[in-house]
Protein backbone atom coordinates (compact mmCIF):
# COMPACT_ATOMS: atom_id res chain seq x y z
CA UNK A 1 0.00 0.00 0.00
CA UNK A 2 1.28 3.41 -1.13
CA UNK A 3 0.89 6.15 0.87
CA UNK A 4 0.78 8.59 -2.20
CA UNK A 5 -1.20 7.94 -5.43
CA UNK A 6 0.23 9.71 -8.43
CA UNK A 7 -2.47 10.81 -11.46
CA UNK A 8 -1.27 12.16 -14.24
CA UNK A 9 -0.53 11.70 -17.92
CA UNK A 10 2.08 9.80 -19.37
CA UNK A 11 3.44 12.73 -21.41
CA UNK A 12 4.28 14.59 -18.22
CA UNK A 13 6.50 11.73 -16.85
CA UNK A 14 9.87 13.43 -16.70
CA UNK A 15 8.09 16.32 -14.13
CA UNK A 16 6.26 13.88 -12.14
CA UNK A 17 9.56 11.08 -11.45
CA UNK A 18 11.04 14.45 -10.08
CA UNK A 19 8.14 15.23 -7.74
CA UNK A 20 8.36 11.50 -6.96
CA UNK A 21 11.50 11.07 -6.03
CA UNK A 22 11.80 14.30 -3.94
CA UNK A 23 8.33 12.81 -2.00
CA UNK A 24 10.18 9.64 -1.34
CA UNK A 25 12.94 11.63 -0.33
CA UNK A 26 10.38 13.27 2.51
CA UNK A 27 9.94 9.80 3.77
CA UNK A 28 6.53 9.21 1.70
CA UNK A 29 5.70 5.80 -0.26
CA UNK A 30 4.48 6.67 -3.83
CA UNK A 31 2.60 5.03 -6.33
CA UNK A 32 3.58 6.03 -10.23
CA UNK A 33 5.33 4.16 -11.94
CA UNK A 34 2.19 2.58 -14.23
CA UNK A 35 3.74 -0.83 -15.28
CA UNK A 36 1.48 -3.75 -14.45
CA UNK A 37 3.37 -6.89 -12.83
CA UNK A 38 2.63 -10.14 -14.98
CA UNK A 39 -0.67 -11.61 -13.68
CA UNK A 40 -2.49 -8.75 -13.38
CA UNK A 41 -4.65 -6.43 -15.52
CA UNK A 42 -4.31 -2.44 -15.45
CA UNK A 43 -7.84 -2.08 -14.34
CA UNK A 44 -7.52 -4.58 -11.67
CA UNK A 45 -3.96 -3.09 -10.36
CA UNK A 46 -5.69 0.64 -10.47
CA UNK A 47 -8.83 -0.23 -8.39
CA UNK A 48 -6.08 -2.15 -6.02
CA UNK A 49 -4.05 0.93 -5.83
CA UNK A 50 -7.21 3.54 -5.81
CA UNK A 51 -8.75 1.41 -2.89
CA UNK A 52 -5.24 1.30 -0.76
CA UNK A 53 -3.95 5.24 -0.94
CA UNK A 54 -4.07 7.14 1.77
CA UNK A 55 -4.23 10.39 -0.51
CA UNK A 56 -4.05 11.13 -3.88
CA UNK A 57 -2.25 14.18 -5.66
CA UNK A 58 -3.84 15.01 -9.16
CA UNK A 59 -1.38 17.29 -11.40
CA UNK A 60 -2.52 19.75 -13.67
CA UNK A 61 -1.13 19.99 -17.02
CA UNK A 62 -1.86 21.09 -20.26
CA UNK A 63 -2.05 17.27 -20.85
CA UNK A 64 -3.72 16.13 -17.73
CA UNK A 65 -6.86 18.34 -17.98
CA UNK A 66 -8.18 16.14 -21.53
CA UNK A 67 -7.12 13.13 -20.55
CA UNK A 68 -10.27 10.85 -19.72
CA UNK A 69 -7.92 8.14 -17.32
CA UNK A 70 -6.94 11.46 -15.07
CA UNK A 71 -10.26 12.56 -14.72
CA UNK A 72 -11.61 9.79 -13.73
CA UNK A 73 -9.02 8.81 -11.15
CA UNK A 74 -9.21 12.61 -9.71
CA UNK A 75 -13.19 11.76 -9.23
CA UNK A 76 -12.40 8.57 -7.47
CA UNK A 77 -10.07 10.60 -5.36
CA UNK A 78 -12.64 13.55 -4.60
CA UNK A 79 -14.99 10.80 -3.60
CA UNK A 80 -13.05 8.90 -1.31
CA UNK A 81 -11.92 12.61 0.51
CA UNK A 82 -8.32 11.83 -0.18
CA UNK A 83 -8.03 13.93 -3.33
CA UNK A 84 -4.78 16.93 -3.07
CA UNK A 85 -4.51 18.72 -6.37
CA UNK A 86 -1.32 20.23 -7.61
CA UNK A 87 -0.78 22.64 -10.55
CA UNK A 88 2.56 21.95 -13.07
CA UNK A 89 1.19 24.08 -15.14
CA UNK A 90 -1.37 27.38 -15.16
CA UNK A 91 -4.35 25.56 -16.83
CA UNK A 92 -8.13 25.74 -15.95
CA UNK A 93 -9.10 22.07 -13.81
CA UNK A 94 -12.35 20.30 -15.51
CA UNK A 95 -15.30 21.44 -14.02
CA UNK A 96 -16.05 19.66 -10.80
CA UNK A 97 -12.24 20.41 -9.23
CA UNK A 98 -12.25 24.73 -10.07
CA UNK A 99 -13.65 25.11 -6.08
CA UNK A 100 -10.79 22.65 -4.93
CA UNK A 101 -7.58 24.80 -3.40
CA UNK A 102 -4.27 23.44 -5.53
CA UNK A 103 -0.27 23.57 -4.68
CA UNK A 104 1.56 25.60 -7.10
CA UNK A 105 4.20 23.63 -8.73
CA UNK A 106 4.55 25.92 -12.05
CA UNK A 107 7.43 27.60 -11.21
CA UNK A 108 9.55 23.96 -9.31
CA UNK A 109 12.58 23.73 -10.52
CA UNK A 110 13.38 20.22 -8.64
CA UNK A 111 14.91 21.33 -5.99
CA UNK A 112 13.62 20.70 -2.31
CA UNK A 113 13.95 23.98 -1.13
CA UNK A 114 11.59 25.52 -3.13
CA UNK A 115 8.36 27.42 -1.45
CA UNK A 116 5.64 25.58 -3.37
CA UNK A 117 7.45 21.89 -3.15
CA UNK A 118 7.58 22.90 1.26
CA UNK A 119 4.11 24.01 1.14
CA UNK A 120 2.96 20.72 -0.66
CA UNK A 121 4.57 18.46 1.53
CA UNK A 122 3.15 20.82 5.03
CA UNK A 123 -0.48 20.07 3.21
CA UNK A 124 0.43 16.39 2.77
CA UNK A 125 1.74 16.00 6.53
CA UNK A 126 -1.13 17.97 7.91
CA UNK A 127 -3.69 15.36 6.00
CA UNK A 128 -1.77 12.40 6.63
CA UNK A 129 0.74 12.89 9.67
CA UNK A 130 4.14 12.72 9.74
CA UNK A 131 5.48 10.30 7.39
CA UNK A 132 6.74 6.82 8.14
CA UNK A 133 10.05 7.09 7.62
CA UNK A 134 12.53 9.46 8.55
CA UNK A 135 13.88 11.58 5.62
CA UNK A 136 17.50 11.75 4.63
CA UNK A 137 19.50 14.34 3.05
CA UNK A 138 20.59 12.32 -0.56
CA UNK A 139 23.62 14.61 -1.06
CA UNK A 140 25.00 13.29 1.92
CA UNK A 141 25.47 8.77 1.64
CA UNK A 142 24.64 7.29 4.62
CA UNK A 143 27.07 4.06 5.03
CA UNK A 144 26.99 1.73 7.90
CA UNK A 145 29.39 2.11 10.66
CA UNK A 146 32.73 -0.08 10.11
CA UNK A 147 33.69 -2.09 12.20
CA UNK A 148 37.79 -0.92 13.61
CA UNK A 149 40.27 -2.70 11.84
CA UNK A 150 42.29 -5.18 13.80
CA UNK A 151 45.14 -4.19 13.27
CA UNK A 152 44.93 -0.13 13.78
CA UNK A 153 46.66 1.22 16.98
CA UNK A 154 43.97 2.74 19.08
CA UNK A 155 46.35 4.75 20.45
CA UNK A 156 46.14 9.16 19.52
CA UNK A 157 49.74 10.66 19.71
CA UNK A 158 49.00 12.71 22.92
CA UNK A 159 48.01 9.75 24.64
CA UNK A 160 51.65 8.38 23.41
CA UNK A 161 53.23 11.36 24.57
CA UNK A 162 51.15 11.54 27.89
CA UNK A 163 52.03 8.43 28.98
CA UNK A 164 55.63 8.85 27.94
CA UNK A 165 56.21 11.74 30.28
CA UNK A 166 54.41 10.14 33.28
CA UNK A 167 57.32 7.05 32.67
CA UNK A 168 60.01 9.90 32.96
CA UNK A 169 58.36 11.61 36.01
CA UNK A 170 58.27 8.24 37.55
CA UNK A 171 62.05 7.39 37.11
CA UNK A 172 62.82 11.20 37.91
CA UNK A 173 60.96 10.02 41.36
CA UNK A 174 62.30 6.97 41.58
CA UNK A 175 65.79 8.22 41.40
CA UNK A 176 65.42 11.13 44.41
CA UNK A 177 63.70 8.46 46.82
CA UNK A 178 66.70 6.30 46.15
CA UNK A 179 69.26 9.33 47.53
CA UNK A 180 67.08 10.30 49.81
CA UNK A 181 67.22 6.44 51.63
CA UNK A 182 70.88 6.49 51.06
CA UNK A 183 71.61 9.94 52.65
CA UNK A 184 69.71 9.12 56.19
CA UNK A 185 71.58 5.85 56.49
CA UNK A 186 73.75 5.83 59.42
CA UNK A 187 76.55 7.23 59.49
CA UNK A 188 79.73 4.70 59.89
CA UNK A 189 81.93 5.20 63.11
CA UNK A 190 85.25 7.05 61.52
CA UNK A 191 88.49 4.72 62.21
CA UNK A 192 90.21 5.91 65.61
CA UNK A 193 93.01 8.50 64.32
CA UNK A 194 96.28 8.04 65.87
CA UNK A 195 96.90 10.10 68.67
CA UNK A 196 99.57 12.63 69.95
CA UNK A 197 102.94 11.29 71.00
CA UNK A 198 102.89 13.00 74.25
CA UNK A 199 103.99 11.01 77.15
CA UNK A 200 101.24 10.39 79.55
CA UNK A 201 102.68 9.66 83.02
CA UNK A 202 99.85 7.64 85.08
CA UNK A 203 99.26 8.15 88.26
CA UNK A 204 99.31 5.53 90.83
CA UNK A 205 96.03 4.82 92.40
CA UNK A 206 95.64 6.83 95.98
CA UNK A 207 96.09 4.10 98.99
CA UNK A 208 93.55 4.30 101.71
CA UNK A 209 93.62 3.41 104.89
CA UNK A 210 92.10 0.09 104.27
CA UNK A 211 94.06 -0.68 101.52
CA UNK A 212 97.72 0.68 103.24
CA UNK A 213 97.53 -0.99 106.65
CA UNK A 214 101.35 0.12 107.43
CA UNK A 215 102.52 3.36 105.70
CA UNK A 216 105.07 3.47 102.77
CA UNK A 217 107.86 6.64 102.74
CA UNK A 218 108.68 6.98 98.78
CA UNK A 219 111.59 8.31 98.59
CA UNK A 220 111.56 11.30 96.18
CA UNK A 221 112.54 11.08 92.63
CA UNK A 222 114.70 13.56 90.70
CA UNK A 223 112.55 15.18 88.30
CA UNK A 224 113.13 14.21 84.72
CA UNK A 225 112.74 16.72 82.15
CA UNK A 226 111.42 15.00 78.45
CA UNK A 227 111.78 17.23 75.49
CA UNK A 228 108.67 18.72 73.91
CA UNK A 229 107.08 16.63 71.49
CA UNK A 230 105.41 18.12 68.47
CA UNK A 231 101.90 16.70 68.07
CA UNK A 232 101.02 14.42 64.55
CA UNK A 233 99.11 16.08 62.31
CA UNK A 234 95.78 13.87 62.21
CA UNK A 235 94.90 11.79 59.04
CA UNK A 236 91.99 13.11 56.79
CA UNK A 237 88.50 11.94 57.53
CA UNK A 238 86.27 11.04 54.68
CA UNK A 239 82.94 12.60 53.91
CA UNK A 240 80.17 11.01 54.81
CA UNK A 241 77.78 9.69 51.72
CA UNK A 242 74.71 12.08 53.07
CA UNK A 243 77.70 14.90 52.08
CA UNK A 244 77.67 13.49 48.63
CA UNK A 245 74.13 12.92 48.20
CA UNK A 246 73.21 16.67 49.28
CA UNK A 247 76.52 17.71 46.11
CA UNK A 248 74.46 15.93 43.54
CA UNK A 249 70.92 17.42 44.21
CA UNK A 250 72.18 20.72 44.42
CA UNK A 251 74.41 20.10 40.68
CA UNK A 252 70.64 19.31 39.49
CA UNK A 253 69.48 22.63 40.71
CA UNK A 254 67.62 21.05 43.91
CA UNK A 255 67.94 23.95 46.97
CA UNK A 256 68.61 21.65 50.33
CA UNK A 257 66.43 21.90 53.11
CA UNK A 258 67.42 23.52 56.41
CA UNK A 259 68.40 20.25 57.84
CA UNK A 260 70.65 19.42 55.07
CA UNK A 261 71.97 22.85 55.13
CA UNK A 262 73.21 22.38 58.90
CA UNK A 263 74.36 19.24 58.53
CA UNK A 264 76.86 20.39 55.37
CA UNK A 265 78.08 23.31 57.62
CA UNK A 266 78.36 20.77 60.10
CA UNK A 267 79.79 17.79 58.50
CA UNK A 268 80.74 18.64 55.23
Amino acid sequence: MADIFLSYNEKDRPRVRQLAQALERAGWSVWWDRRVPAGLTWRSLLEQELQNMRCMLVLWSNNSVKSEWVCEEATEGRLLGRLIPVFLERVRPPAGFREVQAADLVDWDGTNDTIGLQQLLDDIAHKLGAPPVIPQDPAVPVEPPQPPHPSSAPWKPWVVTTALLLVAVGIYLGVGAVARREAVVPLATPPATSTPSAAVIAEPPSLTASTAPTPVVIAATPTVKLPPVTPATPAKRPLPARCNAIHERQGLGEAPSAADQTFLNKEC
